[in-house]
């Protein structure tokens, strides 16, 4: 494994475990979901526009535009505001997972792009991954229960499509988009795009005197530094690679919710989180040559 590889597979474990507890801070907030969007973002972009202009005054970095950096910030703010939808009135982790069917979509859609099936390897450990979301889904009525409200299932695979649109179109992103020129671009779109629901909810920004905080902390670990690890480790890694390894973040999240929440789960619950850690970490430890052969 290349020294790139090795930097883009930590990437994508760091910012799993980062996403995995994103559902802690949104909760301890008690903000409205379309708020702790919107601020994650907001809060991103500020210090994604200071670190760019700071770039400018030293030479480096431009202003080029990237619609696909774009789309792919649009994407992901719509993600992020289904998944705060979903965590609502279903478990942390159920929706984190059902989140997570996004790596699923994204490798489907690489594959009908690039008009070829993935490495079988992959395929196994993708497999394993779905195994475990359906295991995790289907066992929940042993649970508290709280991962059977309908629409909180429909905003989780909905937050999974949208996941799947930003990994697809930050892999088509040109090479010449720097980094963080690409983070702008995508922060940007994303502020746009949740200023809409933000406006149109009543007492929106309820509860951010107390909340804000957690607000900080999602905009500043889960917003800025995430943003950046995805897209570095995004650019290096296949949308299989990326994916599989993200699953850890949904394992995270449910342990957090079992932790903290005492969102207990079912033997078969724990079935499922067992085969995505595993897919996740197989993913992350065998050889490139190994996996893409």
């Amino acid at each position: 494994m290349t020294g790139r590889n090795s930097s883009a597979f930590l990437s994508a474990v760091l910012a799993a475990f980062l996403m995995g507890s994103l559902g802690f801070f949104v909760r301890e907030s008690a903000c409205s979901a379309q708020a702790c969007s919107f601020v994650r973002f907001a809060v991103g972009l500020v210090l994604v526009a200071g670190l760019l202009g700071w770039q400018r005054l030293r030479g480096r970095g431009s202003f080029a535009f990237s619609w696909q950096a774009a789309v792919s910030g649009a994407g992901i703010s719509l993600c992020i505001l289904f998944y705060f939808l979903a965590i609502q009135s279903i478990s942390v982790g159920i929706a984190a997972l059902l989140l997570y069917t996004g790596p699923v979509f994204a490798v489907l859609g690489e594959a009908v792009l690039n008009r070829s099936l993935p490495p079988r390897r992959d395929g196994v450990l993708i497999a394993m991954s779905v195994a475990g979301i359906v295991a995790v889904s289907v066992f929940a009525d042993g649970g508290t229960g709280a991962g059977n409200n309908a629409m909180g299932l429909v905003y989780g695979l909905l937050s999974g499509v949208c996941y799947a649109v930003y990994i697809l179109l930050t892999r088509y992103i040109p090479q010449h988009v720097a980094l963080v020129q690409r983070t702008f671009w995508q922060f940007v779109a994303g502020c746009l795009l949740l200023s809409v629901p933000l406006a149109g909810t009543e007492n929106a920004f309820a509860g951010v005197e107390q909340g804000w905080p957690y607000l900080l902390c999602i905009g500043l670990f889960q917003g800025f530094l995430v943003m950046l690890l995805i897209a570095y480790a995004v650019r290096h890694l296949t949308a299989i690679q990326f994916g599989t390894i993200s699953y850890l973040e949904p394992a995270v999240a449910v342990l957090l919710g079992w932790l903290i929440y005492a969102e207990m789960l079912t033997p078969g619950q724990w079935l499922g989180f067992v085969l995505v850690i595993a897919a996740s970490a197989a993913q992350s430890l065998l050889p490139v040559s190994e996996q893409q052969s």
